[in-house]
C-alpha cells in the first residue's frame, strides 16, 4: 500500500506485534503517531524506543514477555521499533508470539523490514504491513504536499536528487535557508545549490570530504567555482558535511550506522561509509576544522581573496 493509504488503514484485529516492510528510514519515522492510532495507545501515555535487530536481541526474553504481560497500571507502556528485523533469531520470534495475544498489554513492537521476501514465514505469527517503494512521481508528489512546491520545482528535485526522503528534505531546508521563504523556490535556486556537473555528481564533495581526499575536494570546488557557484554556497556545502561528521561522531558506539545516517539526513544507502568516517575523525580536528570555516567565512564576506586559491588552502588544512 502507499504511505498515504498506511495513514488511513485500520487493522481487522487486534495485535501487539506488527510487521512493517519499508525502504524509506524517513517514513518510518513518520509512522510513529499512525502506530499509536492502529494500537489504539492514547498519545503520551506511551514512549516510543527504537533499536536495531542487535540491540533488542541483548534484551532477555523473559524480560520482554514480563513487560508486556505487566498490567499498564503498574508499568510504563512503551512502543518499540525494530528496524532490520530480519536479523532476529527464531528465539526472539518466538518470545514475540507469546506476547501477540495479550490483552492490554503494556509492550507493543513494529519490526521494521526493508524487503517482505526474508520474512515471508511471519504472516502466519505478525500481521504484515508493506509500504510500496516510492516512485519519482510520489517523491514528487510528497514535496508539493509537505511543502508546498510547484510542480515544476518537485520534479526538477527528484529528477536531481533521487527518491531519498532524507536526502529531498535536507535539500528543501537548503533552499528555503537560501530564499529566506521570502519567495518561492526556483530553478536557478536548485541550480546555484545542487551540484549538477557533467564532471562530478551531487555527492562527490561530501564524499571527497568525509573520505578525506584532497585532491578530489579540490576539484569538486574548482568545478563548482567555475559553473559561477557564489564562494559562500560553496563553502556552505564543506560546512553543511562538517557538521555532519560533529554529530555523527558523538553518536558513533552509541547508535547503528543506519541511525546515525537517519539523525544527520545523510542517504541510508551510505550509512556505513558515513559511520566509518566519523570513526577517522578526532575531536581535535574537527574543531581546528570548525574554526578555519569561521575565519573563512568572514573572509569571503569582507576581503576579497582569490576563491579558488582559498579553498586549496582551506582543505589542505581541513584534510589535507
Amino acid at each position: 500500500m502507499k504511505f498515504s493509504e498506511f495513514r488511513q488503514f485500520q487493522p481487522k484485529q487486534r495485535s501487539n506485534v506488527f510487521v512493517f516492510v519499508c525502504q524509506d528510514d524517513f517514513l518510518i519515522e513518520e509512522s510513529r503517531p499512525e502506530w499509536q492510532r492502529i494500537f489504539g495507545t492514547p498519545a503520551g501515555s506511551w514512549i516510543f524506543e527504537k533499536y536495531t535487530a542487535r540491540e533488542f536481541e541483548e534484551i532477555p526474553s523473559s524480560r520482554i514477555v514480563d513487560e508486556a504481560l505487566t498490567l499498564s497500571l503498574f508499568a510504563q507502556n512503551r512502543l518499540i521499533i525494530v528496524t532490520g528485523a530480519d536479523k532476529l533469531t527464531k528465539g526472539r520470534i518466538e518470545a514475540l508470539g507469546k506476547i501477540q495475544s495479550v490483552p492490554d498489554a503494556s509492550l507493543r513492537v513494529v519490526l521494521v523490514t526493508e524487503t517482505h521476501k526474508p520474512v515471508e514465514s511471519w504472516p502466519k505469527i505478525f500481521p504484515v504491513i508493506e509500504i510500496d517503494s516510492l516512485r519519482p512521481a510520489d517523491a514528487a508528489r510528497w514535496l508539493m504536499e509537505r511543502y508546498k512546491v510547484t510542480p515544476q520545482i518537485a520534479q526538477y528535485l527528484t529528477d536531481n536528487v533521487g527518491t531519498d526522503l532524507y536526502q529531498l528534505h535536507s535539500e528543501i531546508e537548503k533552499l528555503q535557508t537560501y530564499t529566506a521563504n521570502a519567495r518561492p523556490i526556483e530553478t536557478r535556486d536548485v541550480d546555484v545549490l545542487i551540484l549538477r556537473s557533467e564532471q562530478f555528481g551531487p555527492f562527490e564533495l561530501d564524499d571527497a570530504v568525509l573520505a578525506g581526499h584532497y585532491k578530489k575536494a579540490v576539484q569538486v570546488i574548482g568545478a563548482m567555482l567555475e559553473e559561477g557557484v557564489e564562494p559562500l554556497i560553496t563553502l556552505s556545502r564543506i560546512v553543511r558535511v562538517w557538521r555532519q561528521l560533529f554529530i555523527g561522531k558523538s553518536l558513533v558506539g552509541r547508535k547503528s550506522a543506519k541511525e546515525i545516517a537517519a539523525a544527520v539526513l545523510v542517504p541510508s544507502w551510505k550509512a556505513t561509509d558515513f559511520a566509518a568516517s566519523c570513526k577517522k575523525f578526532e575531536w581535535k580536528r574537527l574543531a581546528s576544522g570548525f574554526r578555519l570555516l569561521l575565519n573563512a567565512d568572514r573572509a569571503l564576506k569582507t576581503s576579497t581573496p582569490n576563491p579558488e586559491a582559498y579553498f586549496d588552502a582551506l582543505l589542505w588544512k581541513m584534510i589535507g
